[in-house]
């Protein structure tokens, strides 16, 4: 997800983005994106989070995006990173739909990396400084669904490592 803060209460989603792994391949084709239209958009959170790169024609209301989303989803395992934030994002939009939690298991790549590399827990990686760690492009960061696939080559990378 691409937010306007790190507040699952006060914050919302701008964008979502996800992209399919199957059987140790990246399924580009696919792929979920949707952009969520925004009454209160200020350009600094526009080029914060990117959302202006690539602006997808269409977008959709929040009870669009979210039903979509979860709909694509259907009982997948979530990989992410810092995935639990993002589910906190989407859990919040739920429940201003008057809909239950996510149900997912999930998986959170920062752990796969201090779990394969030893590291204690407190320590943090951003997503640039994970990506480096295997040189992984980061020509597409901070949009939904660039992240979602730079996520998911680290994924391969780390499971491949931890022998999963």
């Amino acid at each position: 997800t691409e937010t306007t803060g790190l507040d699952p209460e006060k914050d919302v989603i701008l964008s979502i983005g996800a992209v399919a792994v199957e059987n140790n391949t990246i399924v580009v084709k696919d792929s979920f994106e949707a952009l969520i239209f925004q009454e209160k958009f200020t350009p600094e959170v526009a080029l914060k989070s990117g959302v202006l790169k690539g602006i997808p024609d269409e977008k959709h209301s929040e009870s669009e995006a979210i039903e979509a989303f979860v709909t694509y989803l259907g009982n997948a395992i979530l990989v992410g990173h810092r995935i639990h934030f993002d589910i906190a994002m989407i859990n919040s939009a739920l429940e201003r739909l008057h809909c239950g939690k996510l149900k997912n298991e999930a998986l959170d790549i920062e752990v796969m990396f201090k779990k394969w590399k030893q590291i204690p827990e407190e320590k943090q990686y951003s997503l640039d400084e994970l990506s480096a760690s295997f040189k992984i492009s980061k020509s597409e960061r901070h949009t939904a669904s660039g992240d979602a696939f730079i996520i998911s080559l680290l994924f391969q990378r780390l499971k491949q490592r931890l022998g999963l």
